[in-house]
């Protein structure tokens, strides 16, 4: 921080959840700690980058007055000699990026602490203890309960998506970097002048103003950059398409493609990659040939969509992936799901990147309501296949898998009993249970293999992913719901 940064921040703020102005009191490192903890977390529920602790400044009148306290040769304590910086830095956890600078203005001696908390993804404690602002004093997290629930939400949004990607631009430059016209497009901007467009981008928190000029946050260069490699943090953060000649990765590579721009702006093209690569059938049915993908494109286009918004971007080293074989599809992401994945259609949706679900919803790619998977369950059924199958791995990545079509008799326990538990969701959000009529009419069968059915039901049951809706009703009438539902008797 510069003399007139710091003018420029006194000026500007009074005492607040994430600053605090001393004199020559607080010289103690457990009483810093405490500060720093508060002030801290005061930052990442308000989403602000660092918070602030001020020596040499009066804290009503905000003059400048100068302070004796010197951090560097100050110990702990009085019954210490272990440097003060030393402890508040140590028994702070996690540990943080503290700067600690001695400036002069007019002659007087200011003493600033800088707590940055862009990179910080769980509350800040010290000595094993958890603090919070509350207006301008300091108290136990423990003891407010709504702000602990709101400082763990701030954290499923990756501050990632808020950082600078590249900094001090005109906007010729954010038009030159951006695709501006597909922004306007998708917003339906039209008619629109500069003024109101600069604001639209500083609403979705694709851009930042500072004064006449602009940054360009990840999330701006994420979703609409022209050129990816304009942005090298984010190279490694776009889709990749690979397909294989097999069925295994081990087998060649046929097809091979990285994402070159923003994630939104591509996005349509992507789906046409990789729906261009997945294999095809041909239908007479009709009396003349149809092309069959083997995977609907709705299904293909919500789990990508999916996949992107509900990344981690703490992992590093990781993509967002998809991987075509003959006869499987999977997608994967940084990140494991914040919710189990077996309530994925009937929970609210919940991002770990609430701006970037935003943008990509005003952008009409994701939808708000928490509807893709409903859509991704239904398209796999109307086209006969299987299920898809999610699963963790690690707490690396989450992949989906979408399964080629198999006959009932090919497939395994696992594969019937997902199928079965998904169409239950489908038909208890509508109100509705199955049966083994249903069952049967799902999986394209006859009132011969009633026997089959009811036998793939009990599995389902064992594996404690459906239940009975009514336990007493008699056995030709018995229904089943998700093993989350609310049955009949206890409507």
């Amino acid at each position: 921080m510069t003399t007139e940064e710091l003018l420029n921040l006194i000026q500007t703020h009074d005492e607040s959840e994430i600053l605090d102005f001393k004199e020559n009191a607080l010289q103690q490192a457990d009483d810093i700690g405490e500060y720093v903890s508060a002030l801290g977390n005061s930052a990442l529920l308000t989403n602000n980058p660092a918070a602030y602790l001020i020596w040499g400044v009066k804290d009503m009148t905000k003059e400048i007055v100068g302070t004796h306290f010197n951090p560097y040769l100050t110990k702990a304590s009085s019954k210490s000699n272990q440097p003060l910086m030393n402890k508040v830095e140590t028994a702070t956890e996690p540990h943080l990026d503290l700067q600690w600078q001695e400036l002069s203005v007019n002659e007087k001696n200011i003493i600033v602490l800088s707590i940055d908390v862009t990179h910080v993804s769980k509350p800040i404690k010290y000595l094993g203890k958890e603090y919070i602002r509350v207006g301008t004093s300091n108290k136990q997290l423990s003891q407010f309960p709504e702000k602990e629930r709101r400082l763990w939400q701030a954290f499923e949004s990756s501050k990632f998506e808020l950082e600078f990607a590249q900094t001090d631009l005109s906007f010729e430059d954010i038009q030159n970097l951006l695709d501006i016209n597909y922004y306007i497009r998708r917003r339906e901007l039209f008619d629109t002048d500069v003024a109101q467009i600069i604001e639209a981008l500083i609403q979705d928190k694709v851009i930042v103003q500072s004064g006449n000029r602009f940054n360009i946050t990840n999330l701006g260069a994420y979703t609409l950059a022209k050129n990816i490699n304009a942005f090298p943090r984010l190279q490694m953060r776009t889709i990749r398409v690979t397909q294989y000649a097999g069925k295994q990765p081990l087998s060649n590579a046929i097809f091979d493609i990285k994402g070159s721009n923003g994630i939104a702006v591509g996005f349509d093209d992507l789906i046409k990659n990789i729906m261009a690569h997945i294999p095809y059938s041909e239908d007479y049915s009709n009396a003349s040939r149809q092309d069959i993908p083997m995977f609907p494109q709705i299904a293909i286009r919500e789990l990508v969509a999916n996949a992107l918004v509900h990344q981690d971007f703490t992992v590093t080293g990781s993509r967002p992936f998809v991987e075509i074989f003959d006869s499987r599809l999977e997608i994967s992401n940084p990140g494991i799901p914040l919710i189990d994945p077996k309530r994925f259609l009937d929970f609210k949706p919940r991002s770990r990147n609430d701006e970037l679900a935003n943008l990509l919803g005003n952008l009409h790619i994701v939808e708000s309501r928490g509807t893709g998977i409903d859509k991704v369950v239904n398209s796999l059924e109307e086209a006969d296949l299987p299920a898809m199958s999610i699963r963790a791995q690690s707490a690396e990545s989450t992949v989906v898998t979408l399964h080629a079509k198999k006959e009932f008799s090919e497939m395994s326990v696992t594969e019937k009993n997902q199928s079965i538990y998904w169409h239950s969701c489908l038909r208890y959000v509508a109100d509705e249970q199955i049966n083994n009529t249903s069952l049967r009419e799902r999986f394209r069968l006859t009132t011969r293999d009633s026997a089959a059915i009811s036998k793939a039901i009990n599995n389902a049951i064992s594996a404690k992913l459906i239940k009975p809706y009514d336990p007493n009703a008699g056995k030709k009438f018995i229904k089943y719901i998700p093993f989350w539902g609310i049955n009949a008797l206890d409507r």
